[in-house]
């Protein structure tokens, strides 16, 4: 009887981990050949799909035969690990235990429904490896029951006896796992194959535990143990098995009152689960039967699946190492490792078992033609891949644990939903240049000895691998990269005071000028921190009047060349290798590691008092190094109302700090240009910022607007700057005055005068809309690049005659960066 319209499994939903397997188990069992009673399949073509977090099929069967199918024709797959010592293998003849007794029931039953489980016995019995190491098992035992009562000389050799025997066992399951694979059929292969795989290291598959058992839980056990409540010895279906396939399959509340799904379905319990101290453990043993049906599918195999280089490696579908990036559960100090993330892909599109099995066998995810190895490797492969094989999305689980007595927990961490539109780029990767981002993540995992880590450094870690995670979604792109570049700069700078780990780590890489350019939200914190970290750099391929005429198609300068980097003040950075080479590129730390060259003046202090410290660093260095100019010019430049909240205090200073630490590692780029909003209090600089800042100018600038001629300097005034922060942070404005008249004077004797050289203004430290200024800010504005435009502007203030210009040509200077 063909169905009308798709069946609905309201019982099947991605999350948690056990419903989704046993969707899988529906379709697998459903369409495959051996797991119907009479060999044949109950609908080949089945197809299923995931909708409205739930599972959908379209068959030929109805609902009534799903439920008949199960309840009739089912034929269990043989799930059995006789590696474990709970299986009922590793065990004397008559023992009591679940999986020894229950392998002697099936082994005696003449049921069709359980032939498939029968023959997998005979062979497991005939297995001579196995019964060895069975022997080797019931040895060990005795032993250890045997050094209970032992004393002395004995006790010792008998606890050689039993290292002995312990070595010999376990060569002996080193060789049983091979001769599986080559003597069982192939319905028992499959679940070898989804426990481990075979390879120079054996390799467990997380899903299942460590080979099919979790702690004292035995999964096949359980298995079996869940067949015998739904079936009896001669196949029948019980009345509790009739009543309950309904509510496993489309949905409902009842459970069975014995066993439990174990790290499938963290959190599930009995009637006292949440609340009250009492309560068994329940489930419907439906629930626990398909879901380890649904197994199956997580076949494991050796690969290069995908464009994968390099030597073959284990690999289980979308199985990865454990990460805690964008988990939001970890702890960095958390002593417990999660076993790995395994990751469930959702399709949207009706596909048959065959289909979805070929996803599972092909789907390695690669990133950069190698395969996937971290949970944020799939998010990073997943992002450029887009929507591939009619995947829509993934349920990203980590098998956790979360005390070292407590059983693992397959925890859902969040979804990872693929985009129609792949992205290209892949900015994480320049993190990658060199190997630093997993050396750095290996430092943060060393708590102890040489190059042991902080407390400080494995949480900045902890977030950049978050932000690096954020980086994978689309949707929140810009803001990943602006949390990853303050993670960032945390991190490097406990490194950079880190005698002991700096030798083993190098400083990151020279990060691509695209993390500047997506991360821009054009607030004043981040154009401001991004003309800082330009600092240094200096660009002649392009002009001011260019960048804003086509600000999109703006290229970095080829011809940046760094004298005294920005990077130079916060690491004891060589900063030759600033300069060299193409991007990503290793940059690397001054040769003496015990001690801070004395560039490096960025503390743990404010970013104001930072700030100014830099610009007297500078002044400084620039006398030291001879160098032709002021040192103050930068590979871009703040607008004149960033400028004038930063001076005004209408400004966030730690969030501008912490992106600058980040942003220093970025090569330098030059923003588009945006206009500042006309007529507001912070549109307007204040006339002694408009003098000072016209002082703190390079004189190339300066020549280069007309403001001086041919071989014209613009010198700066001995003392100025400490005399200027001598006034604190009060708005008192008798000492900017005081500066400002010294100021225009110096620049009389250059040839540039002022009709306020007389001290004709009033109240140079207040704008034109009467916001007071602090000495502070003033001095550490003077340290941010701007653009030739707004120096015009600022000429024009002090020095309106300087420039031969229309008289309203200053209101409209005044609004351009």
């Amino acid at each position: 009887m063909a169905s009308l319209e798709p069946i609905s499994f309201n019982g099947c939903a991605p999350t948690p981990l056990a419903s989704y397997l046993k969707a899988l188990g529906v379709l697998r069992l459903l369409s495959s050949l051996g797991n119907h009673v009479n060999d044949k399949p109950a609908d080949p073509q089945a197809r299923g799909w995931w909708e409205n977090e739930q599972f959908y099929l379209n068959t030929t069967l109805s609902s009534d035969d799903v439920l008949r199918f199960f309840l009739e024709d089912y034929a269990p797959s043989p799930i059995i690990a006789p590696w474990n010592g709970r299986s009922g293998f590793l065990e004397e003849e008559d023992s009591k235990r679940t999986g020894a007794r229950l392998m002697r029931v099936f082994e005696k039953s003449d049921a069709a429904r359980f032939q498939i489980i029968k023959q997998a016995i005979k062979l497991l019995r005939e297995n001579k490896e196995l019964a060895e190491l069975n022997d080797l098992r019931v040895k060990i035992s005795k032993i250890k029951n045997e050094l209970k009562q032992s004393r002395g000389e004995e006790k010792k050799a008998k606890e050689l006896l039993k290292k002995d025997l312990e070595k010999k066992d376990k060569q002996a399951k080193s060789v049983l796992l091979p001769t599986l694979r080559s003597e069982i059929k192939s319905d028992h292969l499959s679940f070898v194959d989804a426990c481990f795989i075979l390879s120079a290291d054996e390799v467990a598959m997380p899903l299942l535990g460590s080979g099919g058992n979790d702690g004292s839980q035995d999964f096949c056990a359980t298995f079996v143990e869940q067949l015998e409540e739904l079936f009896d010895l001669d196949g029948s279906v019980k009345e509790i098995g009739r009543s309950l396939l309904n509510d496993a399959l489309f949905g409902g509340g009842r459970f069975f009152t014995k066993g439990t799904m174990g790290q499938f379905s963290p959190g599930q319990g009995g009637k006292n689960a949440t609340t009250g101290y009492l309560g068994k453990n329940t489930l419907n043993p439906w629930d626990f039967v398909l879901a380890m049906e649904g197994t199956l599918v997580f076949s494991g195999a050796l690969t290069r699946s995908w464009g994968a280089t390099g030597d073959s490696r284990a690999a289980f579908p979308f199985t990865f190492e454990p990460t805690g990036a964008a988990a939001g559960i970890f702890s960095s100090e958390d002593p417990n490792r999660p076993r790995g993330e395994v990751w469930t892909p959702l399709w949207k599109k009706p596909a048959t078992f065959r289909e979805i099995k070929a996803i599972f066998s092909e789907g390695r995810l690669t990133l950069s033609g190698r395969t996937a190895r971290t949970g944020l490797d799939a998010a990073r492969s997943v992002a450029q891949m887009g929507v591939s094989r009619g995947i829509a999305s993934f349920e990203r689980y980590s098998m956790i644990q979360t005390d070292s007595k407590m059983p693992y927990q397959a925890t859902p961490l969040g979804r990872i939903v693929a985009i129609d539109r792949p992205r290209r780029e892949d900015l994480i990767a320049d993190l990658e240049y060199g190997g630093w981002l997993e050396r750095a993540q290996r430092i943060c995992a060393n708590k102890s000895g040489t190059g042991a880590s902080s407390i400080r450094a494995r949480n900045a870690m902890r977030r950049l691998e978050d932000s690096l995670f954020q980086m994978t979604d689309s949707m929140r792109l810009s803001e990943g990269i602006r949390n990853a570049l303050m993670a960032l700069g945390e991190f490097v700078s406990w490194l950079s005071k880190s005698p002991k780990a700096r030798p083993e780590l190098k400083p990151p890489p020279r990060l691509s000028r695209d993390w500047i350019l997506r991360a821009d939200d054009g607030t004043p914190e981040f154009r401001i921190a991004v003309a800082l970290a330009g600092l240094g750099c200096s660009s002649s391929s392009f002009s001011d009047e260019q960048l804003s005429k086509s600000p999109d198609n703006v290229k970095a300068s080829a011809s940046v060349v760094p004298d005294l980097p920005m990077v130079a003040h916060f690491a004891p950075i060589n900063e030759r290798s600033v300069r060299r080479g193409r991007l990503p590129r290793q940059l690397e730390w001054s040769s003496d590691f015990t001690e801070m060259p004395p560039t490096v003046v960025w503390s743990a202090g404010n970013l104001v008092s930072n700030m100014a410290a830099v610009l007297e660093r500078r002044i400084i260095e620039g006398v030291i190094r001879s160098l032709p100019d002021k040192p103050l010019t930068g590979a871009t430049h703040a607008r004149i109302a960033d400028v004038m909240k930063f001076i005004v205090g209408d400004f966030n200073d730690a969030r501008c700090a912490s992106l600058l630490a980040g942003l220093i590692w970025v090569a330098p780029t030059q923003l588009s240009g945006r206009n500042a909003p006309v007529d507001t209090p912070v549109s307007y600089p204040p006339f002694a910022y408009s003098v000072l800042k016209t002082i703190f100018s390079s004189n190339a600038a300066l020549r280069r607007i007309g403001a001086i001629d041919g071989e014209g300097r613009l010198p700066l005034i001995p003392g100025l700057l400490p005399r200027l922060r001598s006034g604190g942070g009060n708005l008192d404005g008798r000492v900017i005055d005081k500066e400002v008249r010294a100021a225009l004077n110096r620049a009389r004797g250059s040839g540039l005068a002022s009709p306020f050289d007389s001290g004709g203004f009033v109240g140079a430290a207040t704008s034109r809309f009467g916001v007071g200024i602090r000495s502070d800010r003033l001095t550490a504005a003077l340290l941010i690049p701007i653009g030739e435009f707004a120096l015009k502007t600022l000429l024009e203030r002090a020095w309106p005659q300087a420039l031969n210009r229309d008289s309203n040509q200053p209101e409209e200077i005044a609004n351009v960066t």
